[in-house]
């Protein structure tokens, strides 16, 4: 071996050396900065259905937020680190409205159906807490001009799903269960109030905060409320409605899955520690939209040329591999033969790779 090689080797051992105790500083500094947190241990849930999980898809979960609160599992580092990041981003959010005269006022101001101001509806034992109250400015016009100010909702989203809410309705239809639910929170308050419409505010990282006016939506607060009366009924008897069909992702996020066993009826695919990489590596092609096309091909595909994780299920850490199947009506492209086009329900196949719960 030549003296420049020997020269080579002993820096590359030194480099390795160098990397490897490097590696377990940072990780003792993430083990610190995990441990730093204060531990978020379960609420006591037992008198009220919290307006903010009221339009939960899962009656079974919010019979279980009731009688075993006491069972929620904790939050774990990863979740804290998400809850008080958002929690800054709404802060900003509000903080920015002062700046330009919209000062917030009332935050955090609670309401319980058992206060007396709101008897009429103590049937539904609801309780929450606005994010505020924003001033109107006299800028509605009549009949409406003598509102002062009406309340807001303060969201902070996840940057993968900013462009899939940009209205109302893209919130209220949302695929995602724990956006959908959104909307129900304001417009339990604006009940409360008595007030026609509110305002939601949805912030992400780097962008400029989305405001949607809300107008109160009777069929919602109906839809939530028959849910409250189920959950209120289940709670005086002591039971417990059936689970819902197995689902990855609400199955899968629940706070109670240890303690409710709903039927799996898909087969979920064997999931290797390559394959577990591999899938991380496709959610950064996503988020960074670097070869995700190619990747999408390989990964998922399509009918005809089916990917490695077509038509099926898996659920790898956080990462879910969903397949759903809808019924679609697909259409002949007409010939001499035929003049119109002919429509034919066919099964459609839709996989996606997501993470879940956020």
């Amino acid at each position: 071996m030549s003296q420049a090689q020997e020269i080579t080797t002993e820096k590359t051992g030194q480099k390795e050396m160098l990397l490897s105790g490097m590696n377990e500083v940072a990780s003792e500094m993430v083990q610190k900065l995990d441990a730093a947190k204060r531990p978020w241990g379960p609420s006591d849930h037992s008198q009220f259905n919290w307006a903010s999980e009221i339009h939960h898809p899962c009656l079974k979960n919010l019979v279980h937020c009731r009688v075993d609160w006491g069972l929620r599992q904790p939050i774990n580092a990863e979740g804290m680190w998400r809850i008080e990041e958002g929690i800054r981003i709404e802060w900003e959010a509000k903080k920015e409205l002062g700046n330009i005269g919209y000062e917030i006022t009332q935050s955090q101001r609670k309401f319980k159906t058992n206060d007396p101001e709101l008897k009429r509806f103590s049937r539904f034992w609801i309780s929450g807490k606005i994010d505020g109250m924003s001033p109107l400015k006299k800028r509605l016009p009549e009949p409406f001009s003598h509102l002062r100010e009406v309340p807001i909702e303060v969201k902070s989203v996840n940057p993968n799903y900013w462009n899939s809410m940009k209205t109302l309705e893209d919130i209220k239809r949302h695929s995602k269960f724990w956006i959908s639910k959104i909307p129900s929170q304001l417009n339990i308050y604006l009940a409360f109030m008595g007030l026609p419409g509110g305002f939601l505010i949805i912030a992400t990282f780097g962008k400029r905060p989305r405001i949607i006016p809300m107008l109160f939506d009777e069929e919602l607060w109906e839809h939530d409320t028959t849910t409250a009366r189920k959950v209120n009924k289940h709670v005086r008897a002591g039971t417990y409605p059936e689970p819902i069909p197995y689902d990855a992702t609400i199955c899968g996020m629940c706070d109670f899955n240890h303690i409710c066993t709903p039927l799996r009826t898909t087969k979920m695919s064997q999931v290797s520690g390559n394959d577990e990489m591999e899938l991380e590596f496709f959610l950064e092609l996503k988020e960074w939209n670097m070869k995700y096309e190619q990747e999408k091909k390989r990964l998922i595909g399509t009918e005809k040329e089916p990917g490695k994780w077509w038509g099926k299920d898996a659920v790898v850490g956080d990462i879910s591999v969903n397949t759903k199947k809808q019924q679609r009506k697909t259409y002949d492209i007409p010939t001499e033969e035929k003049e119109k086009f002919r429509g034919e329900d066919k099964e459609v196949v839709i996989t996606k790779i997501e993470r879940v719960g956020k």
